[in-house]
């Protein structure tokens, strides 16, 4: 649990034993004298933060801050009036470090900030799958956003992608700070699931187009995805169509358009995991591959593997979900995500059925092909379903996002 702390507020009692009019005193009415102690008392509490290259400025009625706390840069955005909601945003995954400029907020959270709501969000100190440094940055963020801003009075988290496990993880272990979630194109399915599924296309994928890539146990350290491998993956399915109707068959989704790089990222994404890892965490060797045009020759054929059992419980930590869904919680996709499949998402719901807490998950998507392609007016429409819920007690549909709650969002 994510125990923020919090400032000691200040109270002082103005007892005035005369008015001092006549010697042309001027006097500080109790309500400013009180305003400067919570200044003066948050002043000391963000003193206590060790935050550097700090720079605020205004734009279009949002309060914006940038820096860095504990070395790891955040941003904070905050509207004017602020209404007291305070939006925790969980980016996806990034093999890159994140890095936050002095522009307008992302796309996505500007029908959030059009709310009134305040939006905090850290880059994490770890690229890759930084499941286990996300949630302690996030945690420090939110405090120091107290200590400089006030408690709110709701807290929401929005999460994408890699960034939906990390929604996932903190709401189910503390609900008592959140009142409610938003997962776009969640990665929600237990880690070990989502990229042992990936490990396993690889796999067939190398038997189908060998040579394109050189090891998969270990991946080697100096791959990186560039587009000279996607112009290879995609010239190779171009030129061996019926090969390419095999994989496409067994991953379920996706088109030769958007599968070469697919493919690309998850040898990324299986190498970022191995090394965190300390070994390779993913296996192939009992699983019989099945919907191709020969079957029997794919699992004859294809390089088998073993995971490292001590790899394997890593990835298991971060993260497997407990399905202690306390609050309501409502995901979105994009019905054809090839990256993260739409249905991987019912293995979270399961585990939430499990548990007793069915009433708390809802499910919508969209009709989109893409990983993470919604537009600004689809996740206002969203995060609208959401606070109806939570405030209204008005729970959201599964299925289509509703247009109407769509064109509603766009006014």
């Amino acid at each position: 649990m994510f125990m923020p702390c919090f400032p000691r507020r200040v109270r002082r009692s103005c007892a005035l034993a005369a008015l001092l009019l006549a010697a042309g005193a001027v006097l500080t009415s109790a309500p400013l004298a009180r305003a400067q102690d919570r200044a003066g008392s948050r002043s000391a509490a963000a003193a206590r933060f060790d935050v550097h290259d700090s720079a605020r400025g205004q734009r279009a009625g949002i309060a914006s801050e940038i820096g860095t706390l504990g070395g790891v840069p955040f941003r904070i955005d905050v509207p004017r009036p602020w209404n007291g909601t305070l939006v925790v945003y969980y980016h996806g995954y990034s093999l890159q470090p994140v890095r936050y400029a002095p522009d307008t907020p992302m796309p996505w959270l500007r029908p959030v900030l059009a709310r009134g709501d305040a939006v905090i969000q850290s880059a994490y100190a770890d690229t890759g799958w930084a499941l286990r440094s996300a949630l302690a940055d996030t945690a420090q963020l939110r405090a120091y956003f107290i200590a400089t801003r006030g408690r709110p009075r709701q807290s929401l988290l929005l999460g994408s992608s890699m960034g939906g496990a990390l929604t996932a993880l903190t709401i189910e272990s503390d609900p008592g700070n959140y009142q409610g979630a938003l997962v776009l194109c969640g990665a929600l399915a237990p880690s070990w699931e989502l990229i042992q599924r990936a490990f396993i296309l690889r796999a067939a994928f190398d038997y189908y187009f060998p040579g394109i890539f050189g090891a998969l146990d270990p991946v080697p350290a100096d791959y990186a995805q560039t587009p000279e491998i996607d112009q290879r993956i995609a010239a190779a399915f171009a030129a061996h169509p019926h090969r390419f109707a095999d994989l496409r068959a067994l991953w379920g989704v996706g088109n030769a358009r958007n599968l070469p790089d697919v493919i690309a990222f998850a040898t990324a994404l299986i190498q970022r995991a191995q090394q965190q890892a300390g070994g390779n965490p993913f296996g192939n060797t009992e699983y019989v591959y099945t919907g191709t045009r020969d079957d029997a020759a794919l699992n004859a054929g294809v390089h088998r593997y073993r995971a490292d059992p001590a790899a394997a419980a890593f990835l298991m930590r971060y993260y497997t979900p407990s399905g202690r869904l306390l609050r309501p919680m409502l995901e979105l996709h994009d019905l054809g995500d090839p990256l993260v499949s739409a249905s991987s998402v019912f293995a979270y719901a399961e585990r939430v059925q499990r548990a007793g807490h069915a009433r708390n998950f809802v499910m919508q998507y969209v009709l989109a092909a893409g990983h993470c392609v919604f537009t600004p007016t689809q996740v206002g429409a969203a995060f609208d379903e959401l606070t109806r819920w939570i405030d209204h007690g008005t729970r959201p549909v599964p299925g289509a996002l509703p247009a109407s709650s769509a064109r509603s969002a766009a006014r």
